[in-house]
């Protein structure tokens, strides 16, 4: 008899939510406002960060919980078919963890996102990257869409609510498919190392250069430099060079100079 059972550990719901809002406000900005918007630093701000989060969600595919682990993920093309064919059909199979559509998406969705990441760093120095950036990011979106698009499907069709299971981590499942535990302490330390990254490329913006130094990457080209120390840097949200990553660079200067 199945039950609510526990799945999901909670990295992995912190991980779902989190790129879902990082990826979508970082596509979000890049639609409504020009790459010379001061804006436009905030999506790349974000799309680093999201990045970061999918190289975590890659080792934690590797280390984590049953279901979360990509030895769970049904990535057959053959059962992809038959799922899918059961779903027109009203007699798809049930899977405790990753279904076939579930595993194909997801494995699309993180080589997408790195992809993605990378013609970003590369662009300043491939100018036809930048094409291929933007293909890539709105391939992602039509994957996210379909993925979005199969979860109302599969909730209407099965009466059971799949996006409350990535809240409270649990399923429709066997007690057998049940996980020992919700992995608090690795939840902590997906937060802590995310919130330190997202923490350290703003610190080690410096806007006069135009520049941030990403760890294990180096020194990328992320905004116009000023021609001249009194020249006007450019600015985030928050007008007079005096956005979130300007005002931290402005205030470690006037600390150095001290």
């Amino acid at each position: 008899m199945k039950k609510r059972t526990l799945v999901w550990d909670l990295p992995t719901r912190l991980f779902h939510w989190l790129f879902a809002a990082g990826f979508l406000g970082a596509l979000g900005i890049a639609a409504s406002v020009g790459h010379r918007d001061p804006t436009f630093l905030i999506h790349k701000l974000l799309g680093a960060v999201v990045g970061f989060m999918v190289l975590l969600r890659l080792v934690w595919g590797l280390v984590g919980s049953r279901w979360s682990r990509f030895r769970d993920f049904t990535l057959r093309p053959k059962l992809l078919l038959e799922y899918l064919r059961g779903v027109f059909g009203g007699s798809e199979r049930r899977y405790s963890g990753h279904n076939p559509a579930t595993s194909f998406a997801a494995v699309g969705i993180f080589g997408l996102v790195l992809a993605t990441v990378a013609t970003a760093l590369l662009a300043p120095t491939y100018r036809f990257l930048g094409e291929v950036h933007g293909v890539l990011a709105w391939t992602t979106l039509a994957v996210v869409v379909l993925h979005v698009a199969g979860v109302v499907l599969h909730s209407y069709r099965r009466r059971e609510n799949i996006t409350m299971s990535m809240v409270d981590g649990r399923k429709d499942a066997p007690a057998a498919a049940a996980i020992p535990s919700t992995r608090r302490f690795a939840a902590v330390a997906f937060v802590a190392l995310t919130a330190l990254f997202t923490a350290g490329l703003v610190h080690n913006y410096d806007p006069t250069a135009g520049t941030v130094t990403v760890p294990l990457v180096g020194t990328v080209r992320v905004a116009r430099p000023a021609g001249n120390p009194g020249d006007p840097v450019p600015e985030l949200p928050g007008g007079h060079g005096q956005g979130p990553l300007t005002a931290a660079s402005t205030l470690r200067a006037s600390t150095d100079r001290r």
